[in-house]
């Protein structure tokens, strides 16, 4: 270092080896790049990452913030700069600044920290500072412009925290052409660089080492005051500290009985003595009205006597009970006590937890179990309807093919067994006159006939119901055909709940994209949703469907007249799992999956109450529109 000393303050040093000098520190801080990560990635912002060994820390990382006033070092800077007219910025060790520049000239500040490779070089430059001794200055040539900066290090204890920069100024001797090709270098105006240079202040390089020694000096004295005022400001933390432990120790059982949620009672054998503000928030009684209470007043009647005992003998084991609060709302607690020491004398505290809501989301998870596990027996119920439908089927194909064959058979042989009676009076056919027998055969076999049908329909109209399609699957649907087949499956459950089924349904229909399965199930669900409203057969249900030309949509409206839906529950009713039949097996899905239907074909299902008493349900689907009237 000494001989570097040396060199800096001859003043006869040659353009050649001012550059060699710059060379050589361009290929070192390349070196500390490569090999010890001095400097980051350098990005558009050129930021900068320094990587330190944790041997070299103190146990708590501090900044140079934690030991100076930044704004006092400010001032100190500023005056520093005017005094020896040199810039100057304190930067951490990531070559960021902590101060604002001072004296920057116009060359750094305004032309080459413009240029992305000028505030490159610059970055590099000031995150390269750093000496090993705070009273050994570094003087050298910017890595970027090439103007002498010099610069020392503020260290506290053993601890590099920041570096103190100063320089931008020309020493003697000056080589313009290199600096103008420094210029076309980073892509700066030349002439604008050149006339910028022009401003900056001109210092031998003695006169500038002795301004970086006064620096050091400065410097050194800082650290150690900020130091020594940095572990007396600690010593005297750490005596508050203590003494607030102390305050704290005697208090610590109030905030916390004060800060926790739970109901906290002092009690002595029962007898309220003091409690928190939770349990003056959860029960609704001042601090006032609790003295004189005993614990087990608060307590349901049916769990009086067992919170009497818990509290009088200060049991440990935990409980749950019912409580009372003043407005008569009834909680669930968790009930946990202990003894302690309470001024000079052994009490109980009794910690009581409302829990209502746990209990509650616990009962409503087992009933959402429950609720799935009705939902995957439906499901499987589908699936075996399906099965059970075919097997149905197959028997009754022998009913629906041979049926009009003994109608044609009845139809061949009735001439002749009608001579025969003509010819020898009555006769027996099947332990049946045969007179009595001719006038209601044909009808038999009709209704057989219309019986198998039915069968096949109703079997087919379950196979529909039950197979599973994908929701997104769509296509042109008759609701027609729908509605039949709905009313079809419930055709035996609509009559034995109702004597007054009455029909409004349109003649023809326009067409509507969807899905007639699922359209199906949400007809099924108004209707069987009606049915279960009715409280006597004299109750009726109508079912009409009509064309809305206007508003381009069919409308399909179920009414009755039950039982109604409640007010408060008419925006709740197509919510998941929301049920008023949940003790005659009620899941509370039905409206919520039809809603969804409904949706899924950019329909609306809307609840209103009826006027002569019940429900009216209105579901609408949009119509398929005409392509020609599209065109």
């Amino acid at each position: 270092m000494k001989s570097k000393d040396d060199n800096l303050n001859k003043t006869n040093v040659c353009p050649e080896d001012f550059i060699d000098e710059l060379n050589t520190l361009r290929g070192r801080v390349s070196e500390l790049e490569a090999t010890r990560s001095l400097c980051g990635n350098f990005s558009k912002e050129c930021n900068l990452s320094t990587q330190i060994n944790d041997s070299q820390m103190d146990d708590k990382n501090y900044r140079f913030e934690d030991y100076f006033d930044v704004e006092a070092i400010q001032q100190i800077q500023d005056a520093f700069s005017e005094a020896t007219s040199v810039a100057s910025i304190i930067t951490d060790l990531d070559g960021q600044p902590i101060t604002r520049p001072s004296r920057f000239c116009k060359l750094c500040n305004d032309v080459i920290r413009k240029t992305p490779k000028g505030l490159k070089n610059c970055m590099r430059s000031d995150a390269s500072f750093g000496t090993k001794s705070p009273l050994e200055p570094i003087m050298r040539p910017c890595l970027s412009g090439g103007l002498w900066d010099g610069g020392t290090s503020f260290y506290v204890g053993d601890r590099h925290i920041a570096n103190w920069i100063i320089g931008q100024v020309r020493c003697p001797p000056i080589n313009d052409e290199r600096i103008k090709g420094y210029a076309r270098e980073i892509g700066a105006d030349e002439d604008e660089f050149m006339e910028a240079l022009k401003l900056v202040p001109v210092m031998s390089r003695e006169k500038f080492m002795s301004v970086c020694n006064v620096l050091c000096l400065v410097a050194n004295q800082i650290s150690i005051l900020a130091r020594k005022n940095f572990l007396q400001a600690q010593a005297i933390a750490r005596r508050r500290v203590a003494e607030a432990a102390l305050r704290e120790s005697e208090e610590r059982f109030r905030q916390l009985s004060q800060s926790t949620f739970e109901a906290i009672f002092i009690h002595r054998d029962g007898e309220i003595l003091t409690t928190n503000k939770a349990g003056h928030r959860i029960f609704g009684y001042s601090q006032e009205e609790f003295s004189g209470l005993n614990i087990d007043d608060l307590a349901d009647p049916v769990h009086r006597k067992k919170v009497k005992e818990y509290t009088s003998k200060n049991k440990k084991y935990r409980f749950d009970a019912n409580f009372r609060c003043r407005d008569g709302k009834m909680l669930i607690c968790e009930i946990q006590q202990r003894d302690i020491i309470f001024q000079g004398e052994s009490v109980g505290v009794c910690a009581i937890r409302d829990v209502t809501e746990r209990i509650e989301s616990e009962r409503q998870s087992k009933e959402k179990e429950q609720q799935l596990i009705q939902a995957d027996k439906m499901v499987s119920l589908g699936i075996l309807v399906s099965g059970m439908a075919h097997e149905i089927n197959n028997p009754n194909s022998f009913m629906t093919l041979n049926l009009p064959l003994l109608g044609d058979i009845w139809g061949d042989i009735a001439p002749i067994l009608e001579d025969y009676y003509h010819e020898n009076g009555e006769f027996l056919a099947g332990g049946l006159e045969y007179s009595e027998l001719r006038s209601f055969m044909p009808d038999l076999l009709s209704r057989m006939q219309e019986g198998a049908c039915r069968i096949s329909g109703i079997v087919n109209s379950l196979k529909d119901y039950s197979r599973i399609q994908p929701g997104e699957l769509m296509w042109d649907v008759d609701l027609r055909d729908v509605i039949k087949n709905s009313l079809r499956l419930l055709e035996n459950m609509i009559s034995q709940k109702t004597a007054k089924f009455e029909t409004d349904l349109a003649e023809s229909l326009p067409t509507v994209r969807g899905n007639s399965q699922r359209l199906s199930q949400v007809l099924i669900n108004l209707l069987v949703n009606s049915c279960e409203a009715l409280t006597d057969r004299k109750q009726g249900i109508h079912l009409s469907s009509k064309f809305n030309k206007a508003e381009k949509r069919i409308d399909i409206i179920v009414s009755d007249e039950g039982s109604g839906i409640a007010t408060e529950n008419l925006t709740k009713i197509t919510d998941p799992f929301f049920t008023t039949k949940r003790n005659s097996g009620g899941t509370g899905l039905g409206l919520s999956v039809s809603s969804s239907i409904v949706q899924e074909h950019s329909g609306e299902l809307e609840f209103s109450g009826n006027p002569g008493g019940g429900t009216v349900a209105r579901f609408s689907i949009p119509v398929v529109e005409n392509e020609d009237e599209n065109a």
